[in-house]
């Protein structure tokens, strides 16, 4: 039998120049460069990484992953310092294993 691989969520901010636009694909391609780099690829494939949401904007998004590599992807959220040759800083703010509880919390911060 095969277990269901759980998901947790992480939402974080973005501190960037002004006038910085990029997209999800860019965020996650820098994210999975630093993974890459730092923990190697018999971590990679294991990650289950996915960008939720993106809100350049008001600078916060959501990413998924596995729950095994809670620590493992905030790190990485931290080791991101630039993205399209541009700096950024990628805050954690909170996880959880809802994405419900994570969209509360937007609210909760936006307001």
């Amino acid at each position: 039998m095969v277990k269901h691989e759980r998901s947790r969520y992480i939402l974080f901010t973005l501190l960037n120049e002004k006038d910085h636009r990029y997209n999800k694909r860019d965020l996650i391609s820098v994210i999975w460069k630093v993974i890459w780099k730092y923990y190697g690829l018999s971590v990679v494939n294991k990650m289950g990484l996915w960008i939720i949401t993106l809100n350049t904007d008001k600078n916060y998004g959501i990413i998924k992953f596995s729950h095994n590599n809670k620590e493992l992807i905030i790190s990485a959220l931290s080791l991101v310092q630039e993205i399209k040759e541009r700096r950024v800083i990628i805050t954690p703010i909170k996880t959880s294993g809802t994405i419900k509880k994570i969209k509360n919390k937007i609210t909760e911060i936006l307001n």
